[in-house]
C-alpha cells in the first residue's frame, strides 16, 4: 500500500475537526479461524486481575489481527458488591468452551475458591495448548443502560483449519536425517 493509499484509508469517513486520532481497530463481529497465541494472568495497576487469552486470526481478511479476551472470575466488585451470578457463569463457560474446543481436559480443580489461584492454574493449564486452532464467533450486544455501548460476546467451535507442524526426523537432528559434521578445515575463519 502506498502512502497515498494509506492516507485515503485513514481519512475516509473521518473528520479531523470532530473525530479522535485514536479510533478502535477492533475486529468486527463475525466468525473467525483463530489460533490461541498466549494465555496469561495479568495484574493491572488498579489491582484488577483476570485470565487473558490472546487469539490471532489465521485466515481471511483479518489474518494476523489479534483479539484479546479478558475473563474475570471475581465474585465481588472493587466496591465489595456481589457480581451477578450470570456474569460469573458466562465467564466460566467461556473458559470451559475454549478449553474443550482446543482439546483441553477441563477439571474442577482449575477453579479453586481464590480467583487469583484459579487464574494461575488456568494459565498454566492452557500453556501447552498455545498454537492450537479454534473457530471464534464474536457478537455484539448493546448495553441496557447505554445502548451506544456494545458488549462483545464470544463463542467457540471446532476449527476448520489445521496448522501443520513438522515432525522430528528419526535421526534426532533437524537437517533431514544427514549427519552434518563440520571440521576446523571447513570453517571460513
Amino acid at each position: 500500500m502506498s502512502l497515498l493509499d494509506a492516507y485515503k484509508k485513514a481519512t475516509n469517513n473521518w473528520d479531523a475537526k470532530k473525530d479522535k486520532v485514536q479510533q478502535s481497530q477492533a475486529i468486527p463481529a463475525g466468525t473467525y479461524e483463530v489460533m490461541l497465541e498466549k494465555t496469561d494472568h495479568p495484574v493491572y495497576k488498579s489491582g484488577w486481575d483476570c485470565l487473558r487469552f490472546d487469539l490471532q486470526v489465521i485466515a481471511g481478511k483479518y489474518t494476523s489481527r489479534h483479539e484479546q479476551i479478558r475473563v474475570s472470575l471475581a465474585t465481588k466488585t472493587p466496591k465489595g458488591k456481589a457480581v451477578q451470578e450470570f456474569i460469573i457463569s458466562r465467564n466460566i463457560r467461556t473458559i470451559v468452551k475454549l478449553g474443550e474446543m482446543i482439546g483441553m481436559d477441563m477439571k474442577p480443580e482449575y477453579f479453586p475458591d481464590n480467583e487469583t489461584d484459579a487464574y494461575e492454574k488456568l494459565a498454566a493449564a492452557f500453556k501447552p495448548y498455545e498454537g492450537k486452532t479454534v473457530q471464534m464467533v464474536i457478537t455484539e450486544t448493546p448495553s441496557k443502560k447505554d445502548p451506544d455501548k456494545l458488549y462483545r460476546n464470544y463463542d467457540f467451535g471446532p476449527s476448520k483449519t489445521t496448522i501443520e507442524t513438522p515432525e522430528a526426523n528419526k535421526s534426532g537432528n533437524d537437517n533431514g536425517g544427514s549427519d552434518t559434521t563440520i571440521t576446523d578445515d571447513e570453517l571460513p575463519f
